[in-house]
């Protein structure tokens, strides 16, 4: 008998207990229940304890995977900045080319000059040493005129200085290109730093200079304090952005000669930085507004875009920054995209769009 119902028999009946068939057989009854409920118990013990182990077992995995995923995220906007780099090589090596070209060639006119002021020299030590001993000087200077005429020496002394001028601001230049990469191929902040948006968005355009090769740029920069930001992840949105506006607008004017227009503007709005990068491109087809920040939609060729562009923007602004990205479209008339990061870094937060870090760019 149960140890619970012979204590409640006790309880109420004392010993010895009434003996009669049917009260028997109801203490039998319930005998059974009590031994059924707690098989019962038992039961939903087990399964409690095992779904509750089981539970632990998933929670520890999905922290394995939640950390995996953010490492994931982590290579791929890395991946994706150099992949954004690497379309950018040819362009970047055109850039630095030209300047070298300069330095080359000034280089070589003020190695011939100084070979023909050498021998210009040469000639006026000729006409000092007749002077010095007292001899006949003439036809020395005679020479050294006919030297000079020939050498163009005015010609060579007034391009002297401005070969040198060409060659310091072409090593400037390359200096400054150079000076663009490493800022914006620096390795993800663990932290966020106070940067300079409008530093990062010159440099920017610096890196970007060979997609833009056709279109007219306008920039605006309005003052902006530092602001505390990831500025090598925001320096890849500068670069998505402007990359997808040179993409549309060569998709408008293809085969014309006519140029667009990307305006690039910056400005304070209360107590957010704000940056404006538009263009007058094809516009994006009011089908698709609604997708361009999905992850892998792109309507691109393949081979020119990844469908990521977009999406790991997003992320970047939305979830790293707490900050806010929008658009305005029209077919035919062109895109304009808002950037708008707090001046002041916001509470914690934790992401809940981790996998959606996962991609960018298809700037439909």
């Amino acid at each position: 008998m149960h140890k619970l119902l012979e204590r409640q028999l006790r309880k109420c009946f004392g010993t010895p207990r009434p003996q009669s068939e049917g009260f028997d057989r109801f203490v039998s009854v319930v005998d059974e229940a009590y031994q059924s409920a707690d098989n019962a118990r038992l039961s939903v013990e087990r399964t409690l304890e095992l779904m509750s182990n089981e539970l632990l077992q998933r929670n520890d995995q999905l922290q394995l995977d939640l950390v995996e995923i953010k490492r994931l995220g982590l290579e791929l906007r890395q991946a994706d900045k150099l992949r954004a780099v690497g379309q950018l090589a040819a362009g970047v090596a055109h850039e630095i080319n030209t300047p070298i070209q300069f330095v080359s060639d000034s280089l070589s006119f003020l190695q011939d000059a100084m070979s023909d002021f050498a021998r210009l020299l040469a000639d006026g030590h000729e006409v000092c040493e007749h002077v010095r001993r007292g001899e006949d000087a003439l036809p020395a200077l005679a020479n050294l005129e006919r030297r000079s005429h020939e050498l163009e020496a005015d010609y060579l002394l007034r391009e002297f200085p401005l070969a040198l001028e060409r060659a310091r601001e072409g090593i400037g230049r390359v200096a400054q290109i150079v000076g663009a990469l490493k800022d914006f191929g620096r390795p993800d902040q663990r932290d966020r730093s106070f940067s300079d948006l409008n530093r990062g968005l010159s440099n920017t355009l610096i890196i970007a200079r060979g997609e833009l090769r056709h279109v007219d740029l306008e920039v605006e920069l309005g003052e902006l304090p530092a602001i505390p930001c990831y500025a090598g992840d925001m320096n890849q949105v500068f670069l998505n952005l402007l990359v997808n506006a040179a993409h549309a607008i060569e998709e408008r004017f293809r085969g014309t000669a006519e140029r667009g227009v990307i305006r690039v503007r910056s400005w304070l709005e209360e107590s957010h930085a704000c940056v404006e990068i538009a263009d007058n491109g094809q516009g994006i087809p009011a089908d698709d507004r609604h997708r361009i920040f999905e992850p892998f939609f792109t309507t691109k060729p393949v081979g020119r875009g990844t469908g990521q562009g977009l999406a790991i923007s997003r992320s970047i602004v939305i979830d790293k920054h707490g900050g806010s990205i929008s658009f305005d479209s029209e077919v035919g008339h062109g895109t304009r995209f808002v950037v708008k990061l707090p001046l002041e870094e916001p509470s914690s937060r934790v992401s809940t769009s981790v996998p959606l870090a996962l991609a960018i760019e298809a700037r439909s």
